[in-house]
């Protein structure tokens, strides 16, 4: 049975919920604001997940582009989220065995799966950040190198939002390293993206007016981007990485050696790269 101990509570929404509500939480504050909401029904039973670069993509014209046309940005950010929302597939009773869901989640690459009641009710998620918790303060004999993916998109500080957008979208990815002459200049996320569309009250002009989001995207990377990088090395050790994630509260840390861009260490490849080598019956047993 899965033990208390590694469910986390995440924020959520309700299905009939405006997509401002959705933007507003991934949006949120902090470095590591949730890049996924889980969206459920008057019953907390789960409907489905909505994702930053869903919501980027409804903003660009992608995805819900019959609303769009028909109601325009103002008109799309009064409807419900249901209308944009992804499948919930990872569903798991709250009585299976919680290294089950682990291998689940290894196996599949899977950032995060929901927990339910006996009455389908949301009790709660594992997810990346939990499972890393569960991991810290541990020697794995690992080094970052054996876990980071090595195939990095990048994108130039003189780039703009529009172009750094289009690449998101089109590869399915949530960050982008900044490299200007083969250096590392900062990185670009979707919740910076996110973010700064609803700085300056431009939350409220997108209720008022149908604003052109393309004229919004015309600044420049450097000027959104986040300067300030935490990295790694790839001879570092994965279990201080794995604390340095959690300390600095970010879902992923650029690989860097002599001021340049090996890779990106995310929360998923740690979690697969250690439930893999080590296994889930190390977390449940500690």
């Amino acid at each position: 049975m899965i033990t208390p101990s590694i469910i986390s509570i995440r924020p959520f929404i309700y299905h009939n919920d405006p997509l401002l509500v959705a933007l507003n939480v991934l949006a949120g504050k902090t470095r590591s604001s949730p890049y996924r909401v889980v969206v459920v029904d008057d019953r907390l039973r789960p409907r489905g997940v909505i994702t930053g670069r869903r919501v980027l993509e409804v903003l660009l014209g992608y995805r819900g582009t019959s609303v769009r046309l028909r109601k325009g940005v103002k008109g799309i950010m009064r409807e419900p989220v249901t209308l944009f929302i992804d499948e919930a597939r990872h569903i798991f009773p709250d009585n299976i065995p919680v290294q089950a869901v682990l291998i689940y989640i290894a196996e599949n690459k899977v950032g995060q799966v929901l927990i339910v009641d006996d009455r389908g009710s949301l009790r709660g998620v594992i997810d990346e950040e939990s499972i890393l918790r569960a991991m810290k303060v541990r020697d794995y004999g690992l080094k970052v190198e054996a876990a980071m993916t090595k195939d990095v998109f990048t994108i130039s500080p003189r780039a703009t939002l529009t172009e750094a957008t289009d690449k998101m979208v089109k590869f399915r990815i949530r960050r982008l390293p900044v490299v200007d002459g083969g250096k590392l200049a900062g990185i670009l996320t979707i919740t910076d993206i996110l973010r700064y569309m609803l700085v300056e009250e431009k939350h409220v002009e997108m209720l008022l007016y149908d604003i052109d989001v393309s004229r919004m995207l015309e600044k420049k990377v450097s000027e959104i981007m986040c300067p300030d990088v935490i990295t790694v090395t790839p001879d570092s050790d994965l279990g201080d990485a794995i604390d340095i994630m959690l300390r600095n509260d970010v879902s992923g840390l650029l690989v860097v050696d002599k001021g340049e861009l090996k890779g990106i260490l995310s929360r998923i490849d740690v979690v697969v790269k250690v439930l893999k080598i080590v296994g889930p019956a190390c977390l449940v047993t500690r």
